[in-house]
């Protein structure tokens, strides 16, 4: 009998020191502010027009809904900006009572190209040391607003909020504030998006609206993006993060479901556990509250039938019994299992037999060799409407070239100067102060062209453009239209 009792001590030891370390070592566990928060008006007056403008209390730059001039607030202080190329909010609030909730939950991302290499050991990123001297002390000041998709500066580094419930609000004490993860600026190939849209479709107007919104170029897997008013979730982006450019593949996945269940089988964990059921239970409940629950708050994470996450010193095995779907949180239950350490070692002898053999010799990971045929015979159909899409796209190119505006109906198209007072009106808006052809900011005195869907682009850039086709490079609209031209002129010169 003092056997066991003193074998249940040992026990109750050993878990005592597992929480322990899960607690200080897990770097997806939530963190709170201390101290006083000041509490603030959300409101400044423009220091021009003292129109009343929205301050988040992040420090960035903004503009005057009204005068359009350009200032950022830090610790209080207006700062007058006379650069519009450093804007770096393009959204303007016209507010008189600003009034927000408190936040549950909020998950940061910070900016690895920016990170200090002081925090970075063995390529592995000491996200307490981030949290507990930078992020911390920056929201105990005084009361932020946070809002999902935004990105903030504090200091060198710089962070994106990648979600949060609600979606904006204020970070409180109550706030549980997660920041575990990190991205590039490197360009990703591969990105599936969830949307109803054709790939085609989706892929033209994402990077059409990154080419005018350069600044807005970042994917980030599990989060967000809004293009052109609308928002799109990010299902998987090639090494969870990147920016698009035109060789990138966006592919449009229109049905995925939200998960009502799922199993998390853990198959690598850095301590052991005991093998007595009730503490094997308390072990479980420490890495559902330390690990899972808060690498899945906030965020609608796309999951596949047997994909491996990696979260912390843990690795997990999806089991569920769709191919693919969607975790939301408090709607997904998620159930936890730790397989033993003979199993442990099965998993790991058959991961490293399925690296060694040929890729065509090792078997579905579901186990599923009909949908593999069926995967090959896709990626067939694919490549061939590639090839036919790429004809087309050459046919047109042909036709195009053969299709050549001439110099009487290039010359009829009105030509006007830009104006300082006009880049002054449109500064927010670079549908009207870029080309869209040579992707530079009007200049004063510069001349535009226009055309007759008014449509205007640098002189030199749209003739260029016009000797090799008759159509508008933005809505594809035919040159030769007398009527619209005449219009044009006629409403230019009144």
């Amino acid at each position: 009998m003092g056997q066991a009792q003193t074998q249940q001590q040992q026990d109750m030891v050993l878990v005592n020191e597992h929480l322990l370390y899960l607690q200080k070592t897990a770097t997806t566990a939530a963190h709170h502010i201390y101290g006083n928060q000041e509490q603030v008006q959300f409101l400044v007056k423009c220091p021009k027009c003292s129109s009343h403008q929205f301050d988040d209390q992040l420090g960035r730059i903004t503009n005057c809904f009204q005068c359009k001039l350009i200032f950022s607030v830090n610790d209080g202080q207006i700062l007058i900006r006379q650069d519009s190329t450093q804007l770096e909010d393009k959204r303007t609030y016209q507010m008189i009572e600003v009034q927000f909730p408190y936040l549950e939950s909020v998950t940061l991302y910070v900016n690895r190209t920016k990170l200090d290499p002081a925090l970075i050991k063995d390529n592995v990123i000491d996200f307490q040391r981030l949290i507990n001297n930078v992020l911390l002390p920056f929201f105990s000041v005084r009361e932020r607003v946070i809002e999902t998709g935004i990105k903030f500066s504090i200091g060198a580094f710089e962070f994106r909020v990648v979600g949060g419930f609600p979606t904006r609000g204020i970070i409180a004490k109550q706030t549980q504030i997660y920041c575990y993860g990190y991205y590039i600026q490197d360009i990703t190939r591969r990105v599936k998006i969830l949307s109803r849209k054709p790939s085609q479709q989706l892929d033209f107007e994402i990077k059409s609206y990154f080419s005018v919104n350069p600044k807005d170029n970042q994917i980030i897997q599990d989060s967000t993006i809004k293009v052109n008013s609308q928002k799109l979730l990010i299902l998987q982006c090639e090494n969870a993060s990147g920016k698009i450019d035109r060789n990138s593949i966006i592919e449009s996945i229109p049905n995925v479901q939200n998960l009502r269940d799922i199993k998390l089988c853990c198959i690598k964990y850095p301590v052991q556990f005991s093998t007595h059921q009730s503490q094997k239970d308390r072990f479980k409940e420490a890495i559902r509250r330390t690990i899972i629950n808060p690498y899945f708050s906030g965020l609608n994470r796309y999951l596949e039938k047997g994909q491996i996450l990696r979260i912390s010193d843990f690795e997990f095995q999806v089991q569920m019994f769709e191919d693919q779907g969607l975790v939301v949180p408090n709607q997904t239950q998620i159930d936890i299992e730790i397989v033993s350490p003979i199993q442990q070692q099965r998993i790991q002898h058959n991961r490293q037999l399925d690296q060694l053999l040929p890729s065509n010799l090792v078997p579905n990971r579901r186990g599923d060799f009909h949908r593999q045929h069926a995967q090959q015979i896709e990626a067939l159909h694919r490549l061939l409407n590639t090839f036919i899409l790429l004809n087309e796209n050459q046919q047109l190119l042909l036709s195009l070239r053969n299709n050549q505006t001439s110099e009487e109906q290039i010359n009829q198209l009105p030509i006007r100067q830009i104006s300082m007072e006009f880049i002054n009106q449109h500064q927010n808006d670079d549908n009207h102060i870029k080309c869209m052809i040579c992707l530079e900011d009007y200049q004063e005195n510069q001349i535009v062209r226009t055309m007759p869907c008014w449509h205007y682009f640098h002189q030199e850039c749209i003739d260029k453009w016009l000797h090799k086709s008759t159509l508008c490079p933005i809505c594809k609209t035919e040159v030769d239209s007398d009527l619209q031209i005449e219009e044009i002129s006629m409403q230019m010169h009144q």
